[in-house]
């Protein structure tokens, strides 16, 4: 049954409902972004590191796909003493915790390759049904502002995690011992498990004493309700919006170093993702109560019109301080982005099916994180060909995608009524 609270949520308990996604996003953001490019560069050949890398993510992200689908329809038809999402956040936060023993004492890349498919696995086993907790509880009205929570809480997670990661990987890479890569590990895992406490003891709270106030299957004679008639368009507009966001996080690291030039990229790339999570955490906030006041996509559309602009001045950044400053304005952005997208993901929900439209929907973003990776071949061809030049043809495309994204979802009516099925 599809619960939500006739109580206020303040921001606070927004904020704690949100808390298993802090851990998991600054989990994963922090091993994809930092841990697994240093170990890349250890267990593969130079040559290979861009591919190396991408096999890795792809490989990772079919199995998230898989895992959303199959979870998300299950998740919406379980029935326990703990719910319908909890059972599953605290499965998938157990299995991600067996992974970190996995990833440091991977031998081979290969190794790291099979531990990493089950850490994903785990990552999304949870993840899934906690997506649908706004659909769920949340009222129609504070729909903006939780998902600005949301992506704010999510991104102030990945940059104190990356920040964090990026100093532990420096010294690991530098050699000083294999104690610097379990604390990367360990400190992003022990802050998962808390916050999975923390989601699960609200989620209980809430779905105990709420009554329900939206649709069942029931109230519709036993079929259910389809998923929303525009959906597919939205699809389209999310993915070509994710896609650039995981380009930046995959090759961040490699661009900092072979394009830009710098010293200490590793370091450095703990620098950018601070400013470009700063960024995010600023925004989101205020996108997501401007889009519950006037609406999504003219925040959307704004958000996608700097980002591009802002993606695309990153072709001539020459120095930190000018990755910096331009970093700032791709997080303002985004944030806003991201923020404003995820509220019309939850407005075209169908009650009943939340982890189901939540799975599809992360469809979308895990076929953009996908894209972002297998494009690795790609750049290490054009590389070769001319140096540096597959980071730039990667942040030209990267700015039309943010572009194109926006656009797309012009037509897009979010109250458009969804038929049983």
């Amino acid at each position: 049954m599809s619960l939500s609270s006739q109580d206020n949520w303040s921001n606070l308990a927004l904020l704690r409902l949100n808390a298993y996604g802090l851990g998991i996003n600054g989990f994963f953001l922090s091993i994809d972004t930092v841990v697994l490019p240093v170990l890349v560069l250890v267990l593969a050949p130079e040559g290979l590191k861009n591919t190396s890398l991408g096999v890795l993510g792809v490989g990772g992200l079919a199995i998230a796909a898989l895992v959303q689908i199959l979870v998300g329809r299950f998740s919406d038809r379980t029935r326990s003493r703990l719910g319908r999402r909890v059972p599953y956040m605290l499965g998938g936060c157990a299995i991600v915790c067996l992974g970190i023993v996995g990833i440091a004492l991977a031998p081979h890349y290969w190794v790291l390759f099979g531990v990493w498919i089950i850490v994903q696995a785990g990552l999304n086993i949870g993840y899934g049904p906690h997506l649908a907790l706004i659909q769920d509880l949340v009222p129609p009205n504070r729909t903006g502002v939780a998902s600005a929570i949301k992506i704010l809480a999510e991104a102030v997670s990945v940059v104190i995690f990356i920040w964090i990661s990026t100093r532990l990987m420096a010294s690991y890479d530098s050699g000083r011992g294999a104690h610097w890569l379990w604390a990367a590990l360990l400190i992003p895992g022990g802050t998962l498990i808390a916050a999975t406490v923390v989601s699960s003891l609200v989620v209980l709270r809430r779905q105990v004493a709420n009554t329900p106030v939206q649709p069942t299957v029931e109230a519709h004679g036993g079929m259910i309700p389809a998923l929303h008639p525009q959906l597919r368009r939205f699809l389209i507009s999310r993915f070509m919006i994710v896609a650039p966001v995981f380009v930046f996080q995959t090759y961040g690291l490699f661009f900092l170093r072979d394009k830009v030039g710098l010293h200490d990229p590793v370091v450095e790339l703990g620098n950018m993702v601070l400013f470009i999570g700063a960024g995010i955490a600023v925004s989101a906030y205020f996108a997501g109560w401007a889009s519950d006041r006037f609406g999504r996509k003219p925040v959307i559309l704004a958000g996608s019109v700097v980002a591009a602009g802002s993606t695309w001045a990153m072709l001539l950044a020459g120095s930190s301080m000018e990755v910096l400053v331009i970093a700032t304005v791709v997080g303002l952005s985004v944030g806003a982005l991201l923020a404003s997208d995820w509220a019309m993901a939850n407005d075209m929900g169908t009650s009943g099916r939340e982890a189901m439209h939540i799975g599809v929907v992360n469809l979308a973003t895990i076929a953009g994180a996908a894209t972002a990776k297998m494009i690795g071949p790609g750049v290490d061809l054009l590389n070769r060909a001319s140096e540096a030049s597959g980071y730039s043809a990667l942040l030209i495309g990267c700015g039309a995608f943010f572009l194109i994204g926006g656009l797309v979802l012009a037509p897009v009516r979010p109250d458009l009524r969804r038929a049983p099925v």
